[in-house]
């Protein structure tokens, strides 16, 4: 997903950060990222207590089929079940709402099997509860997020897009508690896409007797907390569902989300105690806190990191200006010190010489082709200047964000950087939304922006980013190579596996040949957890794990 804040889907713990990025080496070695919290290992869970947490701006929604942000996520996750999840701390599928599922017909038949729950009202959780929420999804009245994902994928899907169907011929209610969808091609990311929370199970009478401006502030789950107040501008108050589905759990009686979105009321809340974590409701510990936190004996215990999913880069426009020329965009490749940009954001990052991050569970590849390899060689950008026809540079625009203090730096660096080889670029600050409206139009020269897993497949990341049909919306560089959209289209409906792994690793090769981007830094995740606060993990997928936390006696 395209985002300016970097924390909207994921840290892998079972996949390596480098050791080597406080250091600024650019050599990458293994160590092992403490993704769970030391202090909760051994300890017993405890029931009652209330978590109370800072966060950094109201939720905009509250509705499944709408929230599709950073922010959103953190409650929604906790309001509402999906058919799969993730377990722990891993990438491992497992069922939620669906106790068990079987798959036919070649890959394109999935047989969901559903639980006994009920949504906070009484109402029981059914198929139709799904199909409810997956029709909401797929009309163009709601403008999900999440339509793409499944049509035209599912059966019928596109004509009920279309508004030539009234029902989705690939969703039927075999049973009360048997839910069928039918898939015109085999997918190997289904199940993924299924965990995302677009498409929770819903009550259809309460979304069918309330307008969506209602279910989107006034949510009925099956979730484990329930939403016991709002007041506007101060605070959202949870409070456990004391007839969640699965036994034992939670064990929180109440979670408080206090809104302040002032950094430094933030750190001191957490170092006088009154706060349980700095964690997804944050973005994580902002860089400018990590190593005063960090190098301070009384909370660097407190801290867990793992590598995320996702990436910084500076997009280069393929089809407009100087960088329609790929040894233009070559040479800029040249021309950047992958470093900087690690000191910019205090360490917490590791240099990117790829598109796919390492701490994906495919894709990554160790040890590059020739042609797809970049150093910082500002020589060496020069001379392919000269020999593109630009021998004395030439001027062109970085467009970047005010959402956060990184993005300007990011910019400002790679601004300096530039001017080193005859580059003259100026900088180009707007809003988020003014930036992202402008970006999505596929007109800009060179842009920072940051891209984060929807679910942990390559495919999110080429196939999203350069398909050419995704042009200019989500690939706003306008890259279009047509054995790169054959190899992406091939991989899109082969089993996971080995051989898709490799067309994923080709595809990225020749990308990365072509300079579409200069890959700057994958992130670190770190979250600051107070030794009180147990059962604290990061999963690659998913928000806080609230549900499977509980506060100690302290």
């Amino acid at each position: 997903m395209k985002s300016s804040k970097l924390r909207l889907f994921g840290v892998v713990a079972s996949v390596a950060m480098l050791s080597t990025a406080l250091a600024g080496c650019s050599t990458q070695a293994v160590s092992t990222p403490k993704a769970v919290s030391q202090a909760s290992q051994g300890a017993q869970p405890v029931y009652g207590g209330t978590l109370t947490m800072d966060l950094s701006s109201q939720f905009p929604h509250l509705d499944p089929a709408k929230a599709y942000d950073t922010t959103s996520y953190e409650a929604v996750l906790q309001f509402y079940n999906q058919l799969v999840t993730y377990k722990g701390a891993t990438n491992t599928l497992v069922g939620d709402l669906a106790s068990s599922w079987n798959i036919t017909n070649g890959g394109k038949v999935y047989t969901f099997h559903l639980t006994n729950a009920k949504f906070w009202n009484g109402n029981p959780v059914t198929a139709q509860s799904f199909i409810t929420e997956f029709e909401r999804v797929l009309n163009n009245n709601m403008q999900s997020g999440g339509q793409g994902f499944i049509s035209p994928l599912i059966q019928g899907s596109a004509a009920f897009v279309a508004g030539k169907a009234k029902t989705v011929t690939g969703l039927k209610a075999l049973n009360a508690h048997t839910l069928q969808i039918t898939l015109n091609n085999p997918s190997a990311t289904f199940l993924n896409v299924l965990a995302m929370p677009f498409y929770s199970a819903v009550d259809p009478a309460y979304v069918n007797s309330h307008p969506e401006s209602y279910v989107d502030t006034h949510p009925m789950g099956s979730g484990p907390f329930m939403l016991q107040s709002y007041t506007a501008g101060r605070n959202y108050v949870l409070v456990r569902n004391p007839h969640y589905f699965q036994k034992g759990i939670p064990y929180l009686s109440k979670i408080v989300f206090n809104i302040d979105n002032s950094p430094s009321a933030v750190m001191f809340h957490f170092e006088q105690g009154k706060t349980g974590l700095i964690s997804w409701n944050q973005g994580g510990i902002p860089s400018q806190d990590y190593l005063p936190l960090s190098t301070n004996p009384q909370y660097n215990k407190d801290i867990v990191k793992a590598t995320e999913v996702a990436i910084n880069y500076l997009g280069l426009n393929t089809k407009y200006g100087p960088t329609a020329n790929v040894a233009v965009r070559r040479a800029l490749e040249y021309a950047v010190n992958k470093q900087t940009f690690v000191r910019i954001m205090a360490g917490l990052a590791i240099p990117a010489n790829q598109i796919i991050p390492p701490s994906m569970p495919a894709g990554y590849e160790a040890v590059l082709p020739k042609n797809a390899q970049y150093t910082y060689n500002p020589t060496l950008a020069k001379q392919l200047l000269a020999k593109a026809g630009y021998p004395k540079g030439f001027s062109t625009t970085i467009y970047t964000d005010n959402s956060s203090p990184t993005d300007l730096k990011f910019a400002e660096a790679a601004q300096q950087m530039f001017a080193q080889i005859g580059v003259h670029a100026s900088v180009n600050q707007t809003s988020w939304n003014t930036f992202l409206t402008n970006n999505e139009a596929g007109k800009q020269n060179i842009f920072t922006l940051a891209w984060i897993e929807d679910f942990p497949d390559p495919s999110d990341f080429l196939n999203t980013l350069f398909n050419s049909n995704e042009a200019p919306v989500n690939n706003s560089t306008n890259y279009s190579n047509p054995q790169v959209d054959a190899l992406l289209n091939k991989g899109a409906v082969m089993p996971a596996g080995v051989a898709r792994d490799n067309v994923y690793k080709q595809a990225q090769n020749i990308i990365l040949s072509q300079a579409a981007w200069i890959p700057l830094v994958y992130p670190v995740y770190a979250a600051a957890v107070q030794p009180w606060v147990k059962g604290f993990y990061i999963n690659p997928n998913l928000t806080d794990p609230l549900q499977a936390m509980w506060i100690a006696k302290h």
